[in-house]
């Protein structure tokens, strides 16, 4: 069933296409906003203050270091060591365990120690990102 259709808020006969900025209402033309704007918008009125808009949040990356780049992670996609890995079967159910496992933690930690196609795998995303170790 399609969503119903919201009338304007001034003729109240045709749909909305676009919103008030004052108070946010929806309108569905130009005569309708002059409409508005000659008998005073209710919102303009009222004599309480708006309410406070939240601060907005910058990605900031040093208090994220986990994220990586967009441009790291597209330098990560076209890595060819990196593809040629996930294109093998045996290599992508490794990572299936990865993520199943209990302790990813654990899990992890283990495939560094044990399996040396992994590791070569984790050098050549660090090289794919550029990654440098801090000291």
């Amino acid at each position: 069933m399609p969503p119903k259709q919201q009338l304007c808020a001034i003729c109240h006969a045709a749909p909305v296409k676009y919103r008030f900025p004052c108070c946010r209402e929806r309108y569905c033309s130009s005569s309708c906003y002059r409409i508005h704007n000659a008998q005073g918008c209710n919102s303009m009125r009222s004599t309480a203050a708006p309410p406070a808009k939240r601060p907005r949040q910058e990605n900031n990356n040093e208090e994220e270091p986990d994220i990586i780049s967009e441009v790291r992670l597209c330098s990560l996609r076209g890595h060819q060591g990196v593809r040629e890995a996930l294109r093998t079967e045996a290599f992508c159910e490794v990572l299936k365990s990865l993520d199943s496992a209990r302790d990813r933690k654990n899990a992890l930690e283990d495939l560094l120690e044990k399996d040396s196609y992994f590791v070569a795998f984790v050098d050549n995303m660090m090289e794919a990102i550029e990654y440098v170790p801090q000291s």
